[in-house]
């Protein structure tokens, strides 16, 4: 009888661990899939402007794909320091304004000192830092982490809450193998050589 409960209470306890970690699983993809979704975002939003400001269309992001990753992890750091402040619109604005600013100065940073090349140029624009930050683009982004955090996030959790399991893993490994191809062919075809 003792080791009937015992096994009951192993395999119970093996059920909680396996539904824990299918919900884990389950995090780690909407953030993903997240990412890959403001990546997209960033990649039209960049092509729609210099559409208006400049009357061309060029692929101003680092892959072949059309994502840019800076757009990416700006969403992920702006839900990671605004989730306190939802109930507060002008704060997660205000909020937005550093976190951006400081992604996308430190990234403008470090991709001109490996490959002395800019991918956006800031050096005429109003209050600008090194030409990789200005004040539109932090502004733009503070409107931009709004729209995220009130409409992206919502709709992409509601979209992948409503996924089974199964399709969601198929979507993650999907989106993730392209991705991997992209920085493969980037790397070997595209990519300026760093120090070259």
């Amino acid at each position: 009888r003792k080791n009937a409960m015992g096994n009951a209470e192993n395999v119970s306890e093996i059920t909680a661990r396996k539904a824990s970690s299918a919900a884990l699983l389950g995090k780690i993809e909407k953030i993903f899939i997240l990412f890959v979704i403001a990546s997209m975002i960033g990649w039209f939003y960049e092509l729609a402007f210099y559409l208006i400001a400049e009357h061309r269309i060029a692929n101003h992001g680092f892959f072949y794909g059309p994502y840019l990753p800076v757009y990416g992890f700006g969403a992920l750091f702006i839900l990671l320091c605004t989730s306190s402040f939802k109930k507060y619109p002008i704060a997660v604005f205000l909020l937005s304004i550093p976190v951006t600013g400081i992604l996308e100065y430190f990234t403008g940073l470090v991709m001109f000192r490996i490959w002395h090349a800019r991918w956006w140029d800031y050096t005429t624009a109003f209050l600008n830092i090194g030409g990789f930050v200005c004040l539109r683009s932090v502004l733009s982004f503070g409107v931009g982490a709004l729209i995220l955090i009130y409409i992206v996030d919502p709709a992409v959790s509601g979209i992948t809450g409503k996924l089974s399991p199964r399709m969601r893993n198929a979507v993650s490994a999907l989106l993730l193998a392209l991705l991997i191809f992209d920085i493969i062919m980037t790397v070997l075809f595209r990519m300026p050589k760093p120090f070259a």
